[in-house]
């Protein structure tokens, strides 16, 4: 048995290893190889040697993979001079042909054909294709359109009913795009600067805090227009000169202003200075201990 064994392809070897004699490993090496009627394999190899391709391999290795294609194909189908099975053979071989250049819907009726012990003849092929496609053809009519517009319109309809508004002013309606609950003046599409923000947490931005900085902006070109664009310029490189002066410029209208209203704008400045230093506190540029040895404090108002 060990020379039988020794024989073989390693690969192949290892699947007889454990046979209990030499009289079972043979006959189970011609239970699996034996067939000589092995009509799929057949179809493989006239398939890749039809399909070889030398693709970059070295000339050597390519014809070594063709001569041992040609090799097993000689085992399954040696060579005669009988008219009798030459004539199957090229019968065979326009069945091989007809299956090859099916479409893949046919796979499985290929393989049924191939798997067969006993290749049935050329006009029985054609028949039983036949056959299949006409039961592909009755399997594939299409659905009764009235039943597929019904579960169109069922789809449609519970899409809608997950979409009504359940807020507040539902007798409103925008004709822009046709949302319930506000108007074309609140409509976030029509308006997308409206549309609230959000903080990482989840939490929605004041809409104050949103226009802050360009409303202070405008504040600084009409106060400083000669100077703005230099101010601006310098806002990045060092915005503690920007808070004092900013706070020089609040000091000079609460003391310009007169008594009428003054309690009003001291308040109004105070409360845009300490927005203003908050916004500054959370910019990286702006050195920690300078920013709390500012020499403008509130007392100072």
């Amino acid at each position: 048995m060990s020379l039988l064994l020794n024989t073989m392809e390693k690969h192949v070897a290892e699947i007889f290893s454990y046979s209990n004699s030499a009289h079972d490993l043979w006959k189970a090496l011609q239970d699996m190889y034996g067939n000589q009627n092995n009509y799929a394999r057949v179809f493989q190899l006239k398939k890749d040697i039809a399909s070889a391709q030398q693709e970059g391999k070295a000339f050597v290795q390519h014809l070594g993979s063709l001569k041992a294609m040609w090799n097993e194909l000689d085992v399954y189908l040696p060579h005669t001079t009988d008219p009798t099975i030459l004539l199957k053979r090229a019968e065979e071989d326009k069945i091989y042909q007809l299956l090859g250049s099916m479409s893949s819907e046919y796979e499985d009726l290929r393989s049924h054909i191939l798997m067969s012990q006993d290749l049935p003849t050329f006009n029985n092929v054609c028949a039983t294709i036949q056959r299949e496609e006409a039961r592909k053809k009755v399997m594939n009519v299409d659905p009764n359109p009235r039943l597929t517009e019904t579960r169109a319109y069922a789809s449609n309809y519970k899409n809608s009913e997950a979409k009504v508004y359940k807020g507040r002013n539902t007798h409103l309606k925008c004709k822009y795009c046709n949302g319930v609950g506000h108007e074309e003046d609140k409509c976030w599409e029509l308006h997308p600067e409206l549309k609230p923000k959000f903080s990482k947490d989840g939490r929605m931005i004041p809409r104050s805090s949103q226009q802050f900085q360009p409303h202070f902006k405008a504040k600084l070109a009409n106060a400083h227009a000669p100077t703005i664009s230099q101010g601006s310029m310098e806002f990045t490189a060092n915005p503690l000169s920007l808070i004092n002066e900013f706070a020089a410029y609040l000091q000079s209208k609460g003391h310009g202003g007169g008594t009428h209203g003054q309690g009003n704008e001291e308040g109004s400045h105070t409360a845009m200075l300490g927005q203003f230093a908050g916004f500054l506190a959370g910019n990286e540029k702006v050195p920690k201990g300078e920013a709390s040895g500012c020499s403008h404090h509130e007392d100072d108002w």
